[in-house]
């Protein structure tokens, strides 16, 4: 575990190694990326292990997919585009480009980048921001989740033999580690989390002014039109709720459907589960629910909808002695048309539960959706281009797919973020990720009107120039 006391060294060495009139060059940078690149393909089985124990039980390819390809294909797509991208970039400057002027931005470096990832995700979430820090010119410093504890130490001891840790450094410690990390004066925060947490990460950030960004999830839709491929559709869904036990950010939290397709989508989800998973003991493709107290809360949401008389179907094909509190096991339930005050309802669940919401108008489901927070992302399922762009326009999320799932997240181009409760920021898309970790720092380059402009700027006040630029002002 790192103390408080080596943090603070290990960050102001860093901000010493940063050096304002002589920003990092491409080579360096490129050559950073190259060792973060071996330093994940050298040591796969071991981010695979360390990951697994964590867990107790957890799928070793959604371990390789989730965390472990994401970080590689940012390497490469940046690789491939940083020179152009550390060009500065002209601007259209229209007439007054005849008279030689110019307008430029140039991306420069910020500094030292914060990065603190969660447990659900730990690589990924610190190394995708880290990246495009790095790529920027920026020294990095990333704090990986405590309840991840293996991972956090393999990565920090990785981390010291593979690149400088004056550019990059892995930070590891309990709840006080974690408070003493975002209160340091960084000039960027990444945080990747719950929104509770990331209000207390705005707090810390406050008296350094620093910029923060912030991936914190929520209540993610997922609407199916009436012409929805219904195999499609239930499908994607409940496989996608399945993954990591529903702890992904990214996940469905609850599904909206035609009311008159209910039965029909219940038995599609039903059956694609119980292909999925025919047995949840001692599955190592089922995973784990993260700790103690993570079971305790998702257990304590379905005995509250039970109490309640929500009609819960779990999805237990087998007959498995689950839940299971030693393990942390928990099997997949549905939840239909809970009660909109139940816990299930309002928060986002995060673990193997899917509420199913039915609609009889798209209004109505439009509306519905609207009274939660805005969604990190929203998914929706048809063909009626009207219907499909009715949903978009007049719902906010971070981000949305159509007849897919979360694969807006993977894009080098669009970036990647929340909206209001689900986070602010953008990252995790290619030269997007480059610019949210750059100063883009404005230049203009006068021509041939040098001699006459400052006229304005320092004017002589006669009534022949007060005319001129009242006429100039159109006044």
């Amino acid at each position: 575990m790192t103390t408080n006391v080596e943090m603070t060294k290990i960050f102001e060495d860093q901000r010493q190694q940063y050096n304002r009139a002589q920003p990092m060059s491409l080579a360096t940078r490129l050559a950073t990326l190259d060792q973060l690149e071996r330093l994940l393909r050298e040591n796969l089985n071991a981010f695979v292990e360390a990951l697994q124990a964590d867990f107790g039980q957890r799928d070793p390819l959604q371990i390789i997919g989730a965390d472990l390809t994401g970080p590689l294909t940012t390497i490469a797509y940046t690789r491939k585009h940083l020179r152009k991208w550390m060009k500065p970039d002209k601007k259209r400057l229209g007439l007054m480009g005849l008279s030689g002027s110019r307008e430029y931005v140039y991306n420069e470096p910020l500094g030292v980048v914060g990065i603190m990832s969660p447990f659900n995700a730990p690589i990924d979430l610190a190394l995708d921001p880290a990246i495009e820090a790095i790529a920027a010119g920026n020294r990095v410093m990333v704090k990986i989740s405590e309840y991840t504890p293996k991972a956090a130490a393999l990565l920090q001891r990785l981390a010291k033999k593979y690149v400088s840790e004056t550019t990059f450094a892995v930070i590891t410690g309990a709840a006080d580690v974690s408070a003493h990390f975002s209160a340091l004066n960084w000039d960027k925060f990444v945080f990747t989390g719950g929104s509770e947490t990331g209000k207390k990460i705005l707090a810390a950030a406050a008296p350094n002014l620093t910029p923060v960004v912030l991936e914190l999830g929520g209540k993610n839709p997922a609407v199916v039109l009436p012409d929805a491929n219904q195999q499609l559709a239930a499908g994607k869904i409940a496989r996608g709720r399945s993954g990591n036990s529903g702890q992904i950010c990214l996940d469905v939290d609850y599904a909206m459907v035609p009311a008159n397709q209910l039965t029909d989508y219940i038995h599609l989800i039903v059956e694609q589960l119980e292909q999925a998973f025919p047995t949840y003991s001692d599955n190592p493709e089922y995973s784990a629910i993260i700790n103690d107290a993570a079971y305790k809360r998702i257990t304590g949401m379905l005995a509250e909808a039970q109490q309640r008389g929500t009609q819960l179907l779990t999805i237990n094909p087998n007959h498995d002695a689950v839940p299971d509190a030693t393990k942390r096991l928990i099997p997949l339930t549905l939840a239909i048309n809970p009660d909109p005050d139940l816990q299930i309802a309002k928060n986002e669940t995060f673990g193997p539960i899917l509420s199913i919401f039915t609609y009889e108008t798209l209004d109505e489901a439009i509306a519905f959706i609207n009274t939660h927070e805005k969604s990190l992302a929203m998914y929706v399922f048809g063909k009626n281009e009207a219907q499909l762009n009715r949903v978009i326009r007049h719902t906010s999320s971070g981000g949305v797919d159509i007849n897919e799932l979360a694969l807006h997240a993977g894009s080098h181009e669009m970036g990647f973020g929340g909206v209001g409760y689900s986070g602010m920021g953008r990252y995790k898309g290619g030269k997007v990720g480059f610019e949210t970790f750059s100063n883009p720092k404005s230049v203009y380059k006068q021509g041939i009107l040098a001699k006459y402009t400052t006229r304005f700027m320092v004017p002589i006040h006669n009534q022949r120039n007060e005319k001129r630029f009242m006429k100039m002002l159109g006044l």
